[in-house]
């Protein structure tokens, strides 16, 4: 890869995508003097908060589709949300594999996103009544693995 006449620190703005390639070849020759070193730090914290990210959205999905499953007095909808649960279950179990640190998180996270899904929910199906605090097992191991309607 030629060198760019760009220094590193004004491409980050303009090619992201050149500022990628040039930093990983800086790393890979071990030339960390060339490297723009705030932004690396930057890009690796957006790194680790994209995981955390993903993997609250993913069981903010589940604890959804859960909730309707098991609350929501709808029985011509329960094939579809226990489809969207077998669907959503390994998505997590993939997070989870790629960074098993996310498993530290896991009981701040069923907390705040079971309170999202009571405020999206609730409206949503009035005629509902929903717990105030999440009724089942706190594992993460059963929350992948169990039907709690059955």
């Amino acid at each position: 890869m030629t060198q760019s006449l760009i220094p590193l620190k004004l491409l980050y703005d303009c090619d992201f995508l050149k500022w990628t390639e040039e930093t990983s070849t800086h790393l890979q020759n071990r030339d960390f003097k060339q490297l723009d070193i705030a932004n690396l730090i930057e890009e690796i914290d957006s790194l680790g908060k994209a995981q955390k990210n993903a993997f609250k959205g993913q069981m903010r999905a589940l604890v959804e589709h859960i909730m309707k499953r098991y609350y929501v007095d709808m029985p011509l909808e329960y094939h579809g949300w226990e489809r969207r649960i077998r669907n959503i279950r390994p998505e997590i179990e993939d997070l989870i594999e790629i960074s098993p640190s996310l498993q530290n998180d896991y009981p701040q996270v069923l907390d705040a996103v079971y309170q999202q899904c009571l405020k999206k929910l609730q409206p949503e199906y009035k005629n509902t009544k929903f717990p105030d605090t999440w009724q089942f097992t706190r594992s993460l191991d059963d929350l992948l693995n169990l039907d709690f309607w059955e």
